[in-house]
């Protein structure tokens, strides 16, 4: 019985070898573009956060309307947008809050309104938390006064 010839085994090791390195560097360019993929989602979804940043400055409930008046100030180095922000009373969602509309640029105070779910006064909303957060995770509070 003959073997295989020599040359023909060596050119056979060669294509195995050649196939195996062609597979690995298929496989290792997909991973690495997932990865690079998602890295880089992550570093701007965490630069545009670090970039963005706000003070809660005021809260006051006035008895006559039943409003409570806050101020915003954009202390980051973008522009906000107003309308991505969330606010609570005592961790109770606020919905239909007004003033909370359009882009506040760097330095810009906005100021914005939320009606009272009661009375101003102590027994109502004086004296609870008013928080806002913000899409990125950022957040302000205060302690609301009559």
């Amino acid at each position: 019985m003959k073997g295989v010839s020599s040359v023909i085994a060596i050119i056979l090791i060669l294509m195995i070898v050649v196939a195996l390195a062609a597979l690995a560097y298929t496989w290792f360019t997909g991973i690495f573009a997932s990865l690079t993929a998602t890295t880089s989602t992550a570093v701007t979804t965490t630069t545009s956060g670090m970039q963005s940043s706000f003070t809660l400055e005021t809260a006051k409930c006035f008895a006559t309307d039943s409003k409570i008046l806050s101020s915003i100030r954009n202390v980051g180095s973008t522009n906000m947008d107003l309308t991505k922000l969330s606010v609570y009373v005592n961790d109770a969602l606020r919905t239909g809050t007004q003033g909370l509309t359009g882009t506040l640029k760097t330095g810009e105070r906005a100021y914005f309104n939320s009606t009272s779910a009661s009375a101003c006064t102590t027994a109502g909303d004086c004296g609870k938390t008013l928080m806002v957060t913000s899409e990125t995770g950022l957040q302000q509070s205060t302690l609301i006064t009559c």
